[in-house]
């Protein structure tokens, strides 16, 4: 039974040998780092929860904003329209990494005078993953803002 475990230590001292190479140390390449660093990405078919509010100004506008939370998004800004007489709308979407928000103003059927309208807004979407996210803003259908925002 000794001859045996001495002898399977044995094989195993000229395999590990055999593996690390001539001078029984580990292959340089066995302790080179990965090229870049591994960064931690949101998965696909996260969808997040949106939340939207706006309030109307004719004389404040709100700035753009955009700030990490946990798992969330905050948000703020404001859709510029020539009338007050205009519900403000917003959808999301996430594709990976990229978070977009789509905000719309449609007419709300009244008759009404032409004036200038600072639909301020503010929400968040949350139930997201912790990651680094790019933040994008359309405001009837043109691009309004882009950030990066790191969601803990």
């Amino acid at each position: 039974m000794y001859r045996t475990i001495k002898s399977l230590a044995a094989a195993a001292a000229i395999a590990l040998v055999a593996a690390c190479g001539d001078a029984g140390s580990p292959t340089e390449s066995a302790f080179v780092a990965p090229e870049s660093p591994l960064a931690a990405k949101p998965p696909t078919g996260t969808t997040g929860q949106l939340t939207f509010s706006y309030t109307q100004s004719q004389s404040d506008e709100q700035a753009q904003t955009a700030l990490g939370g946990v798992g969330r998004i905050n948000f703020t800004g404001s859709l510029l329209t020539g009338t007050p007489c205009v519900n403000v709308t917003a959808t999301h979407s996430v594709a990976s990494n990229v978070v977009t928000l789509n905000v719309t103003s449609a007419s709300n059927g009244s008759a009404c005078i032409q004036v200038i309208t600072y639909n301020n807004y503010q929400g968040n979407i949350s139930g997201l993953a912790a990651g680094t996210y790019t933040f994008n803003v359309v405001e009837n259908g043109t691009p309004a803002y882009s950030s990066t925002v790191t969601v803990l």
